[in-house]
């Protein structure tokens, strides 16, 4: 049990705590600073986060959060095409975040058509239907990879030369997308951490 009491905004988002490295991370809602608790001195600090846009009025649109070889990772995505984001990684020191992976997902879609809703305006945000399960660090770096939820599909996609490969098929359709994506979606989002269990990247080969 924590023995020191401490405060933050009251907008911090509890819920979703990540620990890595013997800190909690909690990502703050509407500001641009966020905490970390560290386990062992049980102390909290600021943890500083890359600026939302002047002209963006609702919380955070934080599409990932995760940890993975020790490293933290955040991804937000602000204005289209939502399909070109950058992987953010968090400074050893907790100064702030740097761009770790630029990514772009135009050659996905064009192999994997069903991933763009025609039926939704292009500038909108959620014009491409995506998730993100899980952005797994390798040893070699350079083999490191990010897994995508599409429609009805698992694919790992390289953090180096963004090649990619279909794991599985999802028991899903487009009816299903259509009426509810976010909770198609949400049944697949907790095998994150067991991503590498399911299919390697590296164990298998290239397109």
């Amino acid at each position: 049990l924590s023995g020191k009491p401490f405060f933050s905004h009251v907008n911090t988002g509890y819920g979703g705590g990540l620990f890595c490295n013997g800190t909690i991370h909690w990502l703050g809602a509407y500001n641009n600073t966020s905490f970390y608790f560290n386990v062992e001195d049980e102390e909290l600090r600021d943890l500083p986060m890359p600026p939302i846009p002047d002209d963006w009025e609702d919380l955070r649109r934080v599409l990932y959060f995760g940890e993975s070889r020790n490293h933290l990772h955040l991804i937000e995505i602000y204005r289209p095409p939502t399909s070109r984001f950058s992987v953010y990684e968090v400074e050893s020191d907790y100064s702030g975040w740097f761009v770790k992976y630029n990514i772009n997902l135009d050659p996905l879609i064009v192999a994997y058509p069903g991933m763009v809703r025609t039926y939704w305006d292009p500038s909108d945000l959620n014009y491409y239907a995506f998730f993100i399960f899980y952005i797994v660090r390798e040893a070699n770096d350079e083999e490191s990879y990010m897994v995508l939820h599409i429609p009805e599909k698992a694919i790992p996609y390289s953090l180096k030369d963004g090649s990619f490969k279909k794991i599985c098929d999802l028991d899903a359709n487009e009816a299903e997308y259509r009426s509810s994506p976010a909770l198609i979606l949400l049944a697949y989002c907790c095998v994150g951490e067991f991503i590498q269990t399911l299919s390697p990247i590296s164990q298998q080969s290239r397109e």
